[in-house]
């Protein structure tokens, strides 16, 4: 067992194991996490990250491990497996990076949870009584859930800054910062890889009907040009050459945010292979925009479509039009981009969703020359959509959150079925 100690306080910080049927490493980072470390610095506190996900290539492949599916899973013919670092692995990095006076834990999907679990029981087995913090998108989402579920002895929602008193209360820090903050990055969190993921925003001006960005980030906070570019340019003094945009509206007032972080970047001699793996709006990619990324260094470029019936878009938000995309797909292929670095993403088993308006939305892609990617629909609580399913008694609200893993939901709660799925995979492909 790992001994704690009072001086100087240290905090270990940990992103857990995805537990699921399936997963990849599409530029994974612990952002919130990163947030946690300054924060606890800031307070006189050193932060020490332990990543179950890391070191492993991107975009690629994780190590896997098939487990025992737990029990409400039994019924599924489907492999379940841990991705990440062996558990051994996990325990000798804590024991080599102690003592701690207090464990973070993070969590992503809510339906990751045995992950979040996982490491929090094994925590206890080797650190005894130490207090444990959980935050992330299954504590935000899943509250009632993690507390009672977890083992951690606090769970927080939402984004830290929201939690900032309660929180320094609890581990017995100061409230307000007691020295000069520090960037992750400058507190020796980077792994060393050569990717990383980066927001030049929190949260979003957007309130589309399946999204729980605003509960899980809070309002829209754009960060000032100078603190990304500073923050790019430690990066790629470390060797990175692939930076993940985790934004949820990255080309919101373009023209003041992502164009002089750009500008700046080029000015400095700096060069990235960029990636956008969370979709971005089509209406905001005009010919100015598609002409940077052709300059900048753009390789995946993700626009979110989700689907073509107007009907649908208009419910869910009004972010998008099918006209909006065929133009963004137009502006960029005239800038020089190659199609095959261009992709639109579709959702599959939304609620009143039939397998037609799938098979449409995919038709209307194929034919821009572009690649469809189907992203399976996972409810989210607290979202209008997740009401209407309550509404109309599709789930209960006590629902597992592992039965809302988009491998499964669909399959299970949507009209959509296994065999609709194998033959709208197959006309995905035609591009």
């Amino acid at each position: 067992m790992v001994k704690s100690r009072t001086k100087p306080r240290r905090a270990l910080l940990v992103n857990p194991w995805i537990y699921d049927f399936a997963a990849y490493n599409f530029w994974i980072r612990p952002l919130g996490l990163y947030h946690v470390a300054e924060w606890l610095w800031e307070r006189g506190v050193e932060p020490v990250l332990v990543d179950c996900l890391s070191p492993f290539d991107a975009p690629g492949k994780f190590k896997r491990k098939e487990v025992e599916r737990p029990e409400i899973l039994k019924g599924v013919p489907r492999q379940f497996s841990r991705y990440g670092i062996s558990p051994d692995e996990f325990l000798k990095r804590i024991h080599g990076a102690g003592p701690f006076d207090v464990a973070f834990v993070t969590s992503i999907m809510s339906y990751w949870y045995p992950g979040v679990e996982c490491a929090i029981r094994l925590l206890r087995e080797s650190l005894g009584d130490i207090k444990v913090v959980l935050g992330g998108v299954y504590a935000t989402l899943w509250t009632t859930h993690a507390q009672k579920r977890s083992g951690a002895d606090l769970v927080l929602r939402g984004p830290i800054q929201q939690n900032s008193q309660m929180l320094a209360s609890f581990i017995d820090v100061p409230h307000s910062p007691i020295r000069e903050n520090r960037k992750w990055y400058e507190l020796g969190l980077h792994d060393g890889l050569p990717y990383s993921a980066i927001r030049t925003a929190n949260g979003c001006p957007f309130r589309c009907s399946y999204c729980g960005s605003f509960m899980i980030s809070g309002g829209y906070q754009p960060r000032t040009v100078e603190e990304v570019v500073c923050e790019l340019e430690f990066l790629h003094r470390q060797g990175v050459t692939d930076i993940a945009f985790y934004d949820d509206a990255l080309l919101v007032d373009f023209h003041r945010r992502l164009r002089p972080i750009l500008d700046r970047l080029k000015e400095m001699g700096i060069d990235f292979r960029f990636h956008t793996p969370n979709g971005l709006h089509a209406r905001y990619i005009d010919e100015h925009v598609a002409q940077y990324f052709k300059e900048h260094g753009f390789e995946t470029i993700r626009i979110s479509l989700e689907t073509t019936s107007p009907k649908r878009q208009a419910a869910t938000g009004g972010k998008v039009t099918n006209r909006a995309v065929v133009e963004a797909v137009e502006n960029l292929v005239s800038a020089g981009i190659e199609r095959e670095k261009i992709g639109v993403y579709l959702l599959c088993g939304l609620p009143g969703q039939g397998v037609a308006e799938v098979e449409e939305s995919i038709r209307f892609v194929t034919s821009l020359g572009v690649r469809p990617y189907l992203a399976e629909y996972s409810p989210i609580p607290g979202t209008i959509e997740w009401d209407s399913l309550i509404r109309d008694q599709v789930i209960s609200p006590d629902i597992d959150p592992l039965l809302t893993n988009n491998t499964l939901f669909f399959r299970f709660y949507s009209s959509i079925g296994e065999e609709d799925w194998k033959r709208l995979q197959a006309l995905r492909t035609l591009v």
